[in-house]
């Protein structure tokens, strides 16, 4: 595609349904073919392979232009999706759900199980420090969170951290001046805000 032919539908990424190596290839080939565009990616996923969503959420903190949009559920690595865009958004009624990384290892030799079982492990600390970043909630608490499966209902996404707001059709055509702060470091910013407005009102 040209640079003069880029129209604003083209902004537009979708991962729906099963986290398929396919959707994976086609989020890849639009953000790396088109890297100083901002995207918006929809999502309506039940999940699927964690290595495509750790691809994916590697190019998105890469890329650091694409914002998310939850349409309908967000499950597993769709979730951590959610999580990585710039600006984050759901529409009522989202569902989202984190759990552990699963992995079937079929028959192996039991050397490769032992080695297989503990690079599991290093990737739930992984992808754990990931979303600790994103929604600025302790580790332990995400791990506890994520023993089981961990769903979450509308306003609850937004205020676990794995959102920042309801959707608005304004939302797509505006701009986002600047690469949305880490949740952590929003968290004091707004906290500082506050206590100045106190101050200011004695």
């Amino acid at each position: 595609m040209e640079r003069d032919e880029w129209k604003s539908e083209d902004r537009f990424l979708y991962l729906n349904g099963e986290f398929s190596d396919e959707q994976t290839h086609q989020i890849v080939e639009r953000l790396t073919q088109h890297w100083e565009r901002e995207f918006l990616l929809v999502i309506n996923s039940d999940g699927g392979s964690s290595f495509n969503a750790l691809c994916v959420t590697n190019l998105m903190k890469a890329h650091a232009r694409v914002d998310t949009l939850c349409v309908g559920v967000a499950l597993s690595g769709a979730a951590d999706v959610l999580a990585a865009g710039r600006r984050r958004f759901i529409v009522p009624g989202a569902i989202a759900m984190l759990h552990q990384v699963s992995w079937e290892l079929g028959r192996e030799y039991a050397g490769n199980l032992v080695k297989n079982a503990r690079f599991l492990d290093r990737l739930n600390s992984f992808l754990a420090d990931r979303l600790s970043e994103a929604t600025g909630r302790p580790r332990e608490e995400l791990d506890r969170d994520m023993s089981t499966d961990f769903y979450l209902i509308g306003q609850e996404i937004i205020d676990y951290g794995l959102a920042d707001a309801y959707w608005s059709p304004e939302d797509v055509l505006k701009p986002a001046a600047s690469r949305r702060k880490p949740a952590r470091i929003q968290a004091e910013a707004n906290d500082t805000g506050r206590k100045k407005a106190q101050e200011t009102d004695r």
